[in-house]
């Protein structure tokens, strides 16, 4: 149970971010010029389902329309359309091997007087590049590029679009209760760790015989999705995907694992797609939260979570669906005949 011992930490770190580090991210926040053009957010090969997660969060929270690209894209296709003053946001960590790419794309950004903030570790080369730092803490006990760091990557990039609404918009009910459930976020995580280790350990069982399998999500949970596949280290069987490419024919051999929420804008089209893909025999199975009665009743299996918005809910859904990954793919498949 790797992945379960390297989320051990997370939620103590989570809860220094949210506290003692808030002053901090508030003041890098506010360092940034926010206008109404479009916040670019750049990500690398491995951070673009994060990059993907903040440009949801910036598009719900903010209401600004936001422009996702990796890297190397961006040098080579949006950089001629940066304006003045725009807002870039990127997203990475100093151990990424193609982190250096990025680092171009900041410096020629600014180059053309955009503003740049960096969702970074301080002391990493990006950081040295970037106008303002909103800082990834370490993970005690956490490896570098695993689990842990996966989920702190996202919930920093929903932070970051907490915190500028926070600051940007009139005091609003919807922001004081997605501030609540941002602060319950680390004793959900707590609870996920020392609670659902069977849960998980049968979930991934249930998957195992499949010849392919789909993470699937739309909105902040699409993104959720496509880190969890990437966690699993297998893209040959494992892979992420949105709501909408789901329509399509599925192999009979296929498993495919929804990730929603009841407070998801997409939770009623998640339904609907699993629906679908049970009536033609492929396993739809759902991580979701118990009152996402719906999808979690049509799935041949559902784990449950606790009932978050949006974005703090794809941040339990990516733990638990990353861990399930890792579990499928630190054991062999079985077939139908052998389970």
């Amino acid at each position: 149970m790797q992945a379960q011992s390297e989320l051990i930490s997370l939620p103590q770190t989570l809860t220094e971010m949210f506290t003692r580090g808030r002053p901090d991210y508030e003041r890098a926040v506010r360092g940034i010029r926010w206008g109404e053009a479009p916040v670019y957010v750049l990500g690398s090969v491995r951070t673009l389902p994060a990059a993907l997660a903040a440009g949801y969060a910036v598009e719900d929270l903010l209401g600004y329309p936001a422009v996702v690209r990796e890297a190397s894209s961006f040098l080579s296709y949006t950089l001629r359309v940066l304006r003045r003053g725009s807002v870039v946001v990127a997203i990475s960590n100093q151990v990424e091997p193609d982190a250096l790419s990025l680092v171009k794309a900041v410096q020629a950004a600014r180059q053309q007087g955009a503003q740049v903030l960096a969702v970074t570790s301080p002391s990493s080369p990006l950081a040295a590049a970037a106008d303002r730092v909103f800082g990834l803490p370490d993970v005690a006990g956490a490896p570098a590029q695993g689990l842990a760091e996966a989920c702190l990557e996202h919930a920093s990039a929903g932070d970051l679009a907490l915190i500028a609404a926070r600051l940007l918009k009139r005091p609003q009910a919807s922001l004081e209760r997605l501030e609540k459930n941002w602060h319950d976020l680390p004793g959900h995580l707590d609870w996920i760790v020392s609670q659902l280790a069977a849960a998980v350990r049968s979930f991934a069982a249930e998957l195992r015989p499949a010849g392919r399998i789909f993470f699937a999500g739309g909105g902040s949970y699409h993104s959720s999705a496509l880190r969890a596949a990437d966690l699993a280290r297998c893209p040959d069987r494992v892979s992420g995907i949105d709501l909408a490419s789901l329509r399509g024919r599925m192999a009979s051999d296929a498993a495919v694992v929804f990730l929603s929420g009841s407070r998801s804008r997409l939770c009623k089209e998640a339904a609907t797609v699993a629906a679908e893909l049970k009536a033609r025999g492929t396993a739809a199975l759902a991580v979701t939260d118990s009152n996402d009665h719906e999808l979690s009743h049509g799935s041949r299996l559902a784990l449950l979570l606790p009932d978050l918005a949006e974005v703090p809910g794809s941040i339990l859904a990516l733990a638990v669906a990353g861990w399930t990954a890792r579990e499928v793919a630190e054991r062999p498949r079985v077939t139908g005949a052998s389970r």
